[in-house]
């Protein structure tokens, strides 16, 4: 049998445009894909200086916020350098650090977690100041102006707050801060209003009774009764405040004084 030819295949040649704009780009890819591997090298060596670097190792954590006594300062340092004392900065779980400091300090209502180069944790706590006592005579506890029961208040924080009368403490835990009852809402939107007037705060306020919501009556620590009702507490403040400073008012003979309506009333023992 004859053999047979073989058959001989010719290279395509693209047209001189095509083949111009192929060579084109694959000069381009070439440049791209090496830039992408110089890139990604780089990216790796200054993660390797900067994880390794002494430069960037936690040396300091400096605590700000509100309300942060020395005991809580030590403990978060002490508990902060146990973990991550000597590492790099950039090894430290920020997530990490937020969530043990939210379940270890529940009081505080704002907490951040930063880095502050070269070797410094930034830690800022706001802790919930407590404005009042709820409860009954057997048991009393400090919430803050939201109505945020603080079981770690110290005897210093809750010496001399005003007692909430007429709240059931055991009731608003269960509430959300938008939903609490009216009695609370309205004792602390009181409180919050008359520390505005120093010369009653001077005296102080001993209840804040809300037990009947639309007549709100509280009792200072001279013992005098007043009747504020349920609105204008900045008015009706304002009249009390003139009334007690009125020289003619003879302050130690007062029963009540009833703040409600437009002649204020003065009641004697």
């Amino acid at each position: 049998m004859a053999a047979r030819r073989q058959k001989k295949f010719k290279k395509m040649k693209m047209p001189p445009m095509i083949q111009g704009v192929y060579d084109a780009i694959m000069g381009k890819m070439s440049v791209i894909v090496v830039s992408v591997i110089v890139i990604l090298l780089a990216a790796a060596l200054f993660r390797a200086f900067i994880y390794r670097s002494d430069y960037f190792r936690l040396r300091a954590i400096e605590l700000k916020g509100a309300f942060i006594d020395q005991r809580i300062t030590q403990s978060i340092t002490a508990e902060l350098f146990r973990v991550y004392k000597g590492k790099s900065v950039f090894e430290v779980n920020l997530k990490g650090v937020h969530k043990y400091l939210q379940m270890s300090y529940p009081d505080a209502s704002d907490i951040a977690v930063t880095i502050d180069l070269p070797d410094k944790l930034g830690v800022t706590l706001k802790f919930r100041k407590p404005v009042a006592l709820v409860g009954t005579i057997y048991a009393q506890y400090p919430i803050d102006e939201d109505g945020y029961v603080l079981p770690r208040a110290d005897a210093k924080q809750i010496k001399n707050l005003p007692v909430i009368l007429g709240v059931d403490i055991k009731g608003e835990e269960k509430r959300s801060r938008d939903s609490r009852s009216k009695n609370l809402g309205l004792a602390l939107d009181f409180i919050k209003i008359v520390k505005r007037f120093k010369f009653i705060n001077d005296i102080g306020v001993l209840t804040v009774d809300v037990r009947d919501v639309h007549n709100l009556i509280f009792i200072m620590r001279n013992g005098i009764e007043v009747r504020m009702g349920s609105e204008d507490f900045l008015k009706r403040l304002d009249l009390l405040e003139k009334t007690i400073r009125n020289p003619r008012v003879l302050i130690n003979n007062v029963k009540y004084i009833d703040v409600r309506f437009k002649d204020v009333v003065v009641a004697p023992k």
